[in-house]
């Protein structure tokens, strides 16, 4: 009981204190716990969120042109089983459960036997490639890695761009790329095609529409080279006071869209977990030069 005190009354003086005293200064307080701490568990409950989970992943993957080897729910069971014990815990920024559960259920697909991450954050996403290809060489890129929570002791980590590093030791048929740090993701298309990467997966891809809505606008995204909302018009949107303007004819998106066979953005799975909505576009390039 002496262990569960401190939370008590730390939860007691954020609702009673630090709470109102913030909603006063146009702020929001709240627990620095991950959405995964929040569970049913009622088996039924239980049950039914997974299987909701697994069926709309299904469709993802066929969608993706990914054929799963298993079943798609006992992965998730297994991922379900897994995610209470990431070392990492975060609230704001990087992946919740399901954008976690979708690069899992990704990975367990491709089998990738090398993997590039741009893009780590505290380290969340690293610890969910490993979960799921355990023997996979693992290459993790970022600009600022001071608020790792989870180092791997099998990856090599570089503060330095991905695209500045030498991958000519890798084969690109066994290599993914993972992006998540908001660069244009046309730029990120472009890069992995020159060396011979075929098959990526984007996190924050968002249509023109809702881009205003994201934090680190990285664009041309992958929907606004491949969407149906195309138009000779600029899509502009405003953020944090800051605009923002992608032009129709921008060079950029012309050139990635001529190297991207196939792409498919994934449910956003709130409907099926009741967690905060994931962002994951999976993407075939047409073949590297």
């Amino acid at each position: 009981m002496s262990q569960m005190r401190p939370p008590v009354v730390m939860e007691r003086l954020r609702r009673k204190v630090l709470g109102p005293l913030f909603d006063r200064l146009g702020y929001d307080l709240v627990p620095a716990a991950p959405d995964w701490s929040h569970r049913p568990t009622s088996p039924r409950e239980v049950q039914t969120l997974l299987a909701s989970a697994a069926a709309i992943l299904e469709r993802d993957l066929v969608a993706a042109g990914l054929t799963p080897d298993g079943t798609v729910l006992d992965q998730v069971r297994t991922f379900w089983s897994l995610i209470p014990t990431a070392p990492v815990r975060q609230r704001r920024g990087g992946s919740g459960f399901n954008g976690a559960l979708q690069l899992y259920v990704a990975m367990r697909v491709l089998k990738p036997r090398f993997v590039i991450e741009s893009g780590v954050f505290r380290g969340l996403t690293t610890w969910v490639i490993r979960q799921a290809c355990p023997d996979a060489r693992i290459f993790c890129h970022d600009p600022d890695l001071s608020g790792l929570q989870y180092r791997d002791r099998q990856a090599r980590y570089s503060a330095a761009d991905w695209s500045t590093a030498d991958w000519s030791m890798l084969d690109p048929a066994a290599t993914l790329a993972f992006f998540d740090d908001h660069v244009a993701q046309g730029r990120r298309v472009v890069e992995a095609h020159a060396r011979g990467l075929t098959r990526l997966l984007f996190d924050d891809d968002a249509a023109g529409h809702r881009i205003h809505a994201h934090g680190g606008p990285a664009h041309p995204t992958i929907a606004m080279i491949t969407g149906p909302e195309r138009s000779p018009e600029p899509i502009r949107w405003t953020r944090n006071g800051r605009h923002f303007e992608q032009p129709a004819d921008d060079a950029l998106v012309q050139q990635a869209a001529g190297l991207i066979a196939r792409s498919h953005a994934f449910d956003d799975l709130h409907r099926a977990t009741g967690y905060s909505p994931a962002r994951l576009t999976s993407v075939t390039l047409r073949g590297g030069s």
